[in-house]
């Protein structure tokens, strides 16, 4: 009798936890699918009107372009600056690039802090023949907006792709695998680095964020792709002294 109960116990438990997931997965990936089909770049998520034209004696405009990565980025404190953020979460490089006339371009931005790819880069453990392919639109599109950034007179602070956390359980149970997405980091990272110019400077936030095994340090991470609140005070110390080297 008391095996029957537990027996029970258990299947109810599991149809519980059963549910629980089915709804998780529809908030976080049913319903964005959904939403993305009716705008593929997330044009809609931020107004394309412009900031008003900026006097002789008005403060410069420093944006954060990106994915979830740099939306979640807070402001460094400094008066000389209008801070404004156009990053969307879960972004590709590809949308990143496409929407940049609409979302950048208006504001007319001084300096341009850019961070990208890692919406690309973990898809390629459920993808691994597009590895290459993968990698190689990433390069494309990172190249691109350094160009679109040049045509509107703008400087690009480019950081580097925050390095990986641990990956759940269940993620590694749906294909998530952690070290194809090192390795891509890896990959893309050295390609940023060789991009520093006269108009683009590399801020090097892999670096200062890795831990053990390529890692995130555990001191900063929040979920397997995102940063803490101490994760981003730590960048935003060396941001700081960056942009304190910086000339416009």
């Amino acid at each position: 009798m008391k095996i029957n109960c537990l027996l029970g116990f258990i299947i109810i438990s599991i149809l519980l936890l059963s549910l629980a997931l089915n709804y998780v997965f529809y908030k976080k990936s049913f319903i964005p699918l959904h939403a993305l089909a009716l705008d593929p770049i997330g044009l809609n998520y931020y107004s394309a009107t412009a900031i008003h034209s900026k006097p002789n004696n008005e403060k410069a405009i420093f944006m954060y372009y990106g994915d979830s990565r740099g939306l979640s980025w807070p402001f460094i404190e400094d008066d000389r600056y209008t801070f404004i953020n156009r990053s969307i979460g879960n972004q590709t490089s590809v949308q990143i690039n496409d929407r940049f006339e609409a979302h950048v371009t208006p504001h007319k931005p001084d300096i341009i802090l850019i961070q990208m790819c890692v919406n690309d880069l973990k898809m390629i453990p459920l993808f691994p023949e597009q590895r290459e392919s993968i990698l190689k639109a990433c390069k494309a599109n990172i190249n691109d907006l350094l160009n679109k950034a040049r045509g509107i007179k703008a400087k690009v602070i480019l950081s580097t792709v925050f390095p990986l956390a641990d990956v759940s359980l269940a993620r590694k149970i749906l294909g998530i695998r952690e070290q194809p997405i090192i390795d891509a980091i890896n990959d893309i990272n050295k390609y940023i680095m060789s991009q520093e110019a006269s108009d683009t400077v590399i801020f090097d936030s892999y670096s200062l964020l890795r831990g053990s095994n390529k890692k995130v340090d555990s001191r900063y991470s929040r979920d397997w792709l995102h940063l803490n609140e101490r994760g981003y005070q730590l960048l935003n110390q060396s941001l700081a002294q960056l942009i304190e080297r910086m000339s416009l």
